[in-house]
C-alpha cells in the first residue's frame, strides 16, 4: 500500500483520538462520527487511487482536497 496524504491524515486522527480517550475531558466526537470519517477517507483514497494513477498527482489532488475541506471546515465552523 502506497503512503498518501489521506493515509497520513487518518493515522493522525486515529492517534489523536486515542491519546483523548484516556484525557478526563469531554470527547470531540464519538466512535460513530470517527467510524463514519474513517469510511469517508478511504473511500476517498480509494476513489482518487482509482482514477489518477500518478503517485506525484495523488500527492497533490489529496493535499487540495484536505486543504479545501479544512477551509470549509473553518468557515462552517465560524458561522
Amino acid at each position: 500500500m502506497k503512503l498518501t496524504p489521506l493515509n497520513i491524515t487518518l493515522a493522525c486522527i486515529l492517534v489523536w483520538f486515542i491519546s483523548e480517550m484516556n484525557a478526563d475531558t469531554e470527547m470531540l466526537f464519538s466512535w460513530g462520527w470517527l467510524v463514519a470519517l474513517i469510511a469517508v477517507l478511504l473511500l476517498v483514497d480509494v476513489f482518487f487511487r482509482i482514477v489518477i494513477r500518478d503517485l506525484q498527482r495523488i500527492w497533490v489532488l489529496q493535499i487540495g482536497f484536505i486543504l479545501v475541506v479544512g477551509i470549509v471546515m473553518v468557515i462552517l465552523k465560524i458561522q
